[in-house]
């Protein structure tokens, strides 16, 4: 039976592999333009599916979901981020779900607001004694969400040597990275170091968290963290609570996923604001009527819907999870095409999230196309900054709430300008979609507020 979609076959074999692994952002995008939102190409030996198509992406993350396994691209992050909910899989990825659910109820992401609260303060204030031309906000934004993350995970502020998980961090993503587009150099990396360099970087890790988890443990009376709140989490069924060692999984998943996406998406929010200056007007009216940094409330935050807006269609234009892969277990049909069975499925969401079917001008930036009105009859899987279907990212109100809060502490407080000699700036698809080259402001104090 033939497959009836498109096949592209353009730029011969090889070329089209690398063509692939180069960027495969820019890859699935242009050839969305030239092909359609459904289509395949055969790379890897292996038919690749490429989807843009908000029906196609129902079907593979939501209605017949279990017949779709992580890609063997998810595997990779297997070697830093151990068995959790990002990696795992099955039975075992239901049960930790399941197990992990209520740390992110609404009660729980009100007592970690206060802790995000207290450190976006903190860095508010050191940042005014500072004001400078330079201000780079990929780096603050990221030191600035991870703060956020081992405070809401362990009630800790720049304590255990935070700059250098932060590097550690990165590296080891450049690593996995690497593997995953150079698999024929992965017995290399053995050889020149690289995978010497990541082990010891997940010694640190490691080293750092199960001493965390160990001292938690002591305690008789403990802080109300995300740790805390993992610890009592106990196994419906056995009532057994999870092992150190799925604790320190789900801890690091949490705070690689949890800091670095967020920070990105902030990042290339103040890209979009200071290009687009009406939009940031109407941004800070919103912030200025509604947000009293002298008492800031989780309650105030959720009816910033602006602000809310804003962030929602910065991710539409750079997602920070960029794409998602699977592969089928069994073969599938879908809209009249044949999946073979273990083909891998390229869900390109950055290309879904500018397809012309769904958004009208996807090139212009327009936080008006997320109001009530203008979403309500757009198909609800034609934007997915955060997945889909069972595995939609557990952390995602905790992130739109940690966003929601910093971009408003910072528009109340600073005005922001480009930076003089602030070039073109590139996007970098790595695990996460990072901007080639540093976004460099200005900033300045507005006179007339204050957190004191």
């Amino acid at each position: 039976m033939p497959i009836n979609i498109p096949e592209y076959k353009g730029l011969g074999y090889l070329n089209r592999n690398k063509a692939f692994f180069k960027n495969p952002l820019l890859f699935s995008y242009e050839r969305q333009k030239e092909i359609g939102d459904f289509f395949y190409s055969k790379m890897l030996f292996k038919n690749i599916f490429f989807i843009s198509n908000a029906d196609v992406v129902k079907h593979v993350l939501q209605t017949n979901q279990k017949n779709y396994a992580k890609s063997p691209a998810y595997r990779q992050l297997k070697l830093a981020l151990g068995n959790g909910l990002l990696s795992s899989e099955g039975a075992f990825w239901k049960k930790q779900r399941h197990l992990m659910q209520p740390t992110f109820y609404k009660k729980n992401l009100e007592e970690l607001f206060k802790k995000m609260q207290a450190v976006g303060e903190k860095y508010c204030d050191e940042i005014e004694s500072r004001e400078e031309s330079g201000f780079n906000v990929n780096k603050e934004m990221m030191r600035l969400t991870a703060d956020m993350v081992l405070a809401t995970l362990f009630s800790s502020e720049n304590s255990h040597d935070n700059d250098k998980i932060y590097t550690a961090m990165n590296a080891a993503q450049e690593y996995i990275l690497y593997r995953t587009h150079n698999p024929h150099l992965i017995p290399f990396t053995y050889i020149n170091g690289k995978h010497a360099r990541f082990k010891n970087d997940l010694a640190f890790f490691n080293q750092n968290i199960f001493d965390i988890i160990n001292e938690r443990k002591k305690l008789k009376e403990r802080p109300a963290d995300l740790l805390s709140m993992l610890l009592e989490a106990k196994d419906a069924d056995t009532g057994e609570p999870m092992s150190d060692q799925q604790l320190r999984d789900e801890l690091i998943t949490i705070f690689a996923a949890g800091h670095e996406t967020s920070s990105n998406a902030l990042s290339w929010t103040f890209y979009l604001l200071l290009k687009n200056p009406l939009i940031l007007s109407k941004l800070r009216e919103e912030i200025d009527e509604k947000f009293d940094p002298k008492n800031i409330s989780f309650a105030q935050i959720m009816q910033l819907s602006y602000t809310r807006q804003v962030l929602e269609e910065s991710m539409r234009m750079f997602p920070p999870a960029w794409a998602i892969g699977r592969e089928n277990i069994s073969a599938d049909e879908i809209n009249g095409c044949t999946i073979p069975k273990k083909s891998i499925l390229f869900v390109s969401v950055y290309s879904l999230h500018f397809n012309p079917r769904y958004w009208e001008n996807p090139e212009e930036f327009n936080p008006d196309r997320f109001s009530k009105e203008a979403s309500k009859n757009r198909p609800t899987l034609a934007y997915i900054p955060f997945g889909a279907g069972p595995r939609m990212c557990i952390g995602n109100h905790f992130a739109m709430m940690e966003m929601q809060l910093i971009l408003a502490m910072l528009i109340k407080k600073f005005d922001f300008t480009f930076a003089k000699g602030n070039g073109p700036v590139e996007m970098k698809p790595l695990v996460t979609l990072k901007s080639k080259e540093d976004i460099l402001l200005t900033i300045k104090k507005r006179a007339q507020h204050s957190f004191s």
